[in-house]
């Protein structure tokens, strides 16, 4: 997963004659006016402009059931981007009621990755922005091994059942590495491998690189390459049917069949750096840099689109109770509950610079009883209880941009850009 979206230069427009210039330019301001409403749907219907509460959506609390009704949860401690291949971010633990310090761990650089750990739980694997992949002990922090990646490592380390962790670098490389930090292979590709990667349902690894999709084998021979028309910077998310979602800066949402054949695409206007997440009934939902967070079905057709207020460039989220859930940038940077027909009913939001470019990067963490965790860009972490309101703060000395992890006893687990993680007790 990246921090801050880098963004691509756009080409300058062709000379034409100044009426037609004129004409386009008043038709799109138009069409823009008229199709900017709180939320539009293929139906052309839009749910009232109010929260659960009655209240302005973005001034309602942000809140959801309590307890939260039973839901698909990724078993144990995250080993990917948001836990499992759905990006959904919720956890079956119950979190810390305050932030008490276990332990703080200085690595070899910024981390915006989310940490991920061995199949025990024993180790947590960190990626950095020094060019490494660092193992920590669980336990105290202590650092087991370190190996040099070459270059920047945005990427969530994505970890299999035997142990093998897998994590891409801006030096164009997908590397495997064992339990003990020994290279199994190095796969080059054709641009930086910067966001996480996940297994397929045929046992693949899926990640992208630049404006590449591609499907390698465990021995890190490649399956197949989808090349798209501009960067690619959302992890891939996979539906039960195994259907590899993608967004990309070419403004289009792309679903890959097996064998990386495109199944459909869709045009959303705007890039589409807000990573997807799949609904429990096959939905899919992505942010845009039009400020907005889409909902499509499991053929591509555009569901609804509701406007955020902020860019949305980071991962989605899912509540247990089917509410999408996204972090957003400035100027007003805050989390937002859309509920599963896309109303805004609530919002958290932090402390912003009035920069568009400063905000929430992802959506948040969905504990066992509702309460939802994460980080902002004002170098703090928050958990927001299922009524609204504020549990607790707690700062660090840098930007957090890497989604939270949280192990099997509670433990929650927080990346800095202060090149820190720190352990918070359950």
């Amino acid at each position: 997963m990246g921090a801050r979206p880098r963004r691509l230069s756009r080409p300058l427009l062709r000379a034409v004659p100044i009426a037609v210039l004129v004409t386009v330019v008043v038709a799109a301001v138009v069409a823009r006016r008229s199709s900017r409403p709180v939320v539009t749907t293929t139906q052309g219907k839009a749910p009232a402009p109010s929260s659960r509460d009655g209240a302005a959506p973005f001034d309602a609390p942000l809140r959801g059931p309590s307890p939260p009704p039973k839901a698909d949860v990724p078993p144990g401690a995250p080993r990917m981007l948001h836990g499992g291949p759905r990006r959904t971010h919720r956890t079956a633990a119950r979190g810390p009621r305050s932030p008490d310090i276990g332990w703080r761990a200085r690595v070899d650089g910024p981390v915006t990755a989310q940490v991920t750990t061995s199949p025990d739980e024993s180790t947590l694997y960190i990626a950095t922005l020094g060019g490494s992949i660092v193992a920590l002990s669980r336990v105290d922090g202590a650092r087991r091994w370190s190996v040099a990646l070459g270059d920047r490592a945005y990427a969530t380390p994505l970890v299999h059942d035997d142990g093998t962790i897998y994590v891409g670098t801006d030096a164009k490389k997908l590397f495997a590495l064992s339990p003990k930090g020994e290279t199994v292979f190095r796969l080059e590709t054709d641009g930086e491998a910067d966001t996480g990667p996940a297994f397929g349902k045929d046992g693949t690894i899926v990640f992208t690189a630049g404006k590449n999709v591609y499907s390698a084998r465990l021995g890190g021979d490649l399956a197949w390459r989808f090349t798209a028309k501009g960067k690619v910077f959302t992890a891939p998310a996979i539906t039960d049917d195994g259907l590899v979602i993608v967004g990309s800066q070419d403004n289009h949402v792309h679903a890959l069949a097996a064998g990386g054949v495109l199944a459909w695409t869709v045009d959303l206007g705007a890039d589409v750096d807000g990573g997807p997440v799949i609904g429990d009934d096959g939905s899919i939902h992505v942010g845009t840099d039009a400020a907005d967070v889409v909902k499509l079905d499991a053929r591509g057709h555009i569901l609804w689109r509701t406007a955020v207020g902020g860019f949305v460039r980071g991962a989605l989220s899912l509540a247990r109770n089917g509410d999408v859930l996204a972090g957003t940038y400035g100027p007003a940077p805050r989390v937002v509950r859309l509920s599963p027909d896309g109303a805004v009913v609530g919002a958290f939001a932090v402390q912003g610079t009035g920069a568009r470019e400063f905000g929430i990067h992802g959506g948040p963490l969905e504990d066992e009883d509702g309460v939802l965790y994460f980080g902002a860009q004002d170098d703090a972490v928050y958990a927001v209880g299922p009524d609204g309101a504020l549990r607790w703060r707690f700062e660090t000395g840098g930007d957090v941009d890497g989604p939270l992890s949280m192990l099997s006893d509670g433990s929650l687990i927080v990346p800095s850009e202060d090149g820190t993680v720190t352990l918070l007790l359950p």
